[in-house]
């Protein structure tokens, strides 16, 4: 408490302006001490989209992740490293995408098609990209207890998605979806 009305003392005996000034620095420097513990959770989408997709990311202490993406025929686990810089999340998976195994495939003894769902859905088909010395596949932006994605191909972050509803756009006839604020939400 001492130290607190040695401050409010301090500050009596200044300027108006270097007041202001003083707070706002203090402010600043208070909101900007934010540790990194903040992001280690488990994160999921806060709705399925398209009414498939869902995904998962657990964010563990050691820097290390699993990812869950699941909707329509299609369920992929895997394990990776991430590292956070300047509030945004880079994730990178253990397998590349040369380790992608296709779904249908044939032996020369028997030409038929064979399906290896086990394989499939253990792989990827991200591309590996750099930035500021950090590699990644997936990157995505923190705002709070929020991850919002990157696109893939674009620079930019994932702001809406499709979500299906029950309610039709027109009272008889009209797609039954609409646009909605697409992020994953930590869970725990």
């Amino acid at each position: 408490m001492g130290v607190i009305q040695s401050l409010a003392a301090i500050l009596r005996n200044i300027d108006m302006r270097i007041r202001l000034i003083l707070v706002t620095i203090l402010l600043w420097t208070i909101i900007s001490c934010k540790t990194d513990r903040a992001v280690v959770g488990k994160y999921r989408s806060n709705f399925a989209e398209i009414g498939f997709f869902m995904t998962v990311i657990d964010l563990k202490p050691d820097s290390t992740f699993h990812y869950v993406f699941s909707g329509d025929l299609t369920h992929t686990e895997l394990d990776g490293t991430y590292k956070y810089a300047n509030r945004i999340l880079y994730l990178k998976f253990n397998k590349l995408k040369e380790d992608f195994k296709p779904l249908v495939f044939g032996t020369k003894e028997n030409p038929d098609t064979i399906l290896n769902f086990l394989d499939w859905q253990n792989s990827h088909s991200y591309d590996l990209k750099k930035k500021k010395d950090i590699e990644y596949h997936l990157k995505y932006r923190i705002n709070g207890d929020k991850l919002k994605s990157y696109h893939i191909d674009k620079d930019r972050i994932v702001r809406k998605a499709r979500y299906y509803t029950d309610r039709k756009r027109y009272i008889l006839f009209g797609p039954s979806y609409q646009m909605r604020r697409w992020y994953l939400k930590k869970i725990n």
